[in-house]
Formats: structure tokens, C-alpha cells, sequence
């Protein structure tokens, strides 16, 4: 249990700083530039026409589905889902590095705690953090879609919503596997920066080039809202996918902090 409420005091500024940046980049977006957006449609679609079909898919901007309350938060979420992916890896690389960062892991070790007992702390406190977070993204998206579509249907925006909490999921994996993994941990943001940009760099690639391996190498897209407003769910071969990549990081990394040599440092 001290291992657990130290993560959670150790993350908390970073914590209060991503999770106040996903709530104004929502705020901005949808209650903000949406009813503008809505009222210059014909200047949208002028401007979307000129630019070259590859650009426009790479970053998201599909105007097929764009003027919908449904595809204005899917294009929004191609950019929070970045912010979230990175915020997920800040969580996990954080919490999983310190001790390597610090040249102290044979300190904690020798303490009468099982390494079992200190990776479960740990990952907890990362999905504490991450589960409030996403508390927060759905309120608030919840009354952002009410605002301006009163008597809408509350589940389906909340569904929609979670998207950011599982692909931070998937994310939290990969970013403990890897700070599991490296020797040393130079830059936590440095690192969960590059995870989060591969993520969109891979979605990117995929909006453009239209291969279905390539879904599946993307995890910013396993979970994606638009599905959601307009078939009433996601993916299930992704969500598989996610499940599989989250199970399979977990475990690994896991086994690995049990059974590793730890170096005096």
C-alpha cells in the first residue's frame, strides 16, 4: 500500500497537467470550433477539396462523416488519442523507471515486499490515475453532447468516449513493458513522446494507404468513437486485437520485473 500511494503522489502534478490538457483540447474542440464549424460547411468542403485526397486522410479529415456531432469527435480524436497514448506511457514508464532513474532498484528490492506485490502496486497506480482521468473525459463529453444535442442518447456518447480509456490501456502496456525492458530510462517524456507519435505516425499510414495489416499495427484506431455513433459499437476484430496486445505486455513484463537480475548500482 506504500508503494501504491507514493506512485499516486509522485504522478499527481503530471496527472492534473495531461488530464486538465485532454478536458480544454475537448472544451476547445466541441463546444468551441464545433457550431462553427457546422455553420461554414460550404467553406469547409471549398477548402477540403483543395487539399491533395493522401494529406487530407492522414490527418484525419474525412468529409464524408465530418458534418456529424459523431465525426467532428471522431477527427478530434485522432489528436486526443495522442495525448492520451502519451499520457499512458508518462503513467507507466514513470512508475516503472524510477528506481533505474534514480540508481536505486537493489534498495527497493532488498525491502520485505515481494516483487509481485511492487509491480501490482505500481501498475495500479497508473489504471487509478487512468480510470479518474477517464471518469472526468466522459463526464465532460457527456455534457458537452448535451449542450448542443439535448435529449440525445447519453450511452452512446459514453461508449464512445471510452475509446480513450482503452487505447490508453493498450498504451499503459506497451510503455510498462518497455520501461521493464530498458536498462536505462533517460527521458520519461522523451520516450512516451515517441510512443505516442509512432501511434498516430501508423494511423496516419494506414488513412492513406487503406491496408488492413496496417489496423492492425495502429493502436490509436483499435477503438474508434465514429463506430460507435454509427453502428453502435466497435470493432470486435481490433477490440480482440487490443485485448491481446494488453494481456500479452502485461504478463511479459510481469515475468520479466519478477525473474530479472537486478545489478547492484
Amino acid at each position: 500500500m506504500n508503494i501504491y500511494v507514493f506512485e499516486l503522489k509522485a504522478q499527481l502534478k503530471s496527472f492534473i497537467i495531461w488530464t486538465v490538457s485532454l478536458l480544454l483540447v475537448l472544451l476547445i474542440f466541441m463546444s468551441g470550433l464545433f457550431p462553427v464549424f457546422m455553420d461554414s460547411k460550404d467553406e469547409v468542403i471549398k477548402a477540403y477539396s483543395g487539399f491533395p485526397p493522401q494529406f487530407a486522410a492522414a490527418f484525419g479529415l474525412f468529409v464524408d462523416q465530418l458534418f456529424s456531432y459523431g465525426g467532428f469527435f471522431q477527427f478530434i480524436y485522432s489528436y486526443i488519442s495522442v495525448i492520451g497514448a502519451i499520457m499512458a506511457s508518462i503513467f507507466a514508464i514513470g512508475a516503472f523507471s524510477r528506481e533505474k532513474r534514480s540508481k536505486c532498484v537493489d534498495f527497493l528490492l532488498t525491502k520485505p515486499v515481494t516483487r509481485d506485490d511492487i509491480f501490482g502496486a505500481k501498475f495500479l497506480s497508473g489504471l487509478t490515475l487512468l480510470g479518474v482521468a477517464n471518469i472526468l473525459f466522459v463526464a465532460f463529453s457527456v455534457l458537452l453532447y448535451h449542450s448542443s444535442n439535448p435529449g440525445g442518447d447519453t450511452w452512446r456518447v459514453i461508449w464512445a468516449s471510452c475509446a480513450l480509456f482503452f487505447t490508453q490501456l493498450v498504451f499503459y502496456a506497451i510503455g510498462t513493458l518497455f520501461a521493464v525492458l530498458a536498462r536505462k530510462v533517460r527521458s520519461v517524456s522523451g520516450i512516451a513522446t515517441a510512443l505516442g507519435f509512432a501511434g498516430f505516425i501508423l494511423t496516419a499510414l494506414n488513412n492513406m494507404l487503406h491496408e488492413d495489416f496496417l489496423h492492425y499495427l495502429a493502436p490509436l484506431i483499435y477503438f474508434e468513437p465514429y463506430a460507435v455513433f454509427s453502428n453502435g459499437g466497435f470493432e470486435v476484430k481490433y477490440a480482440v486485437t487490443a485485448a491481446v496486445v494488453f494481456a500479452a505486455c502485461v504478463v511479459f513484463s510481469f515475468v520479466k520485473y519478477r525473474s530479472a537480475d537486478t545489478p547492484a548500482l
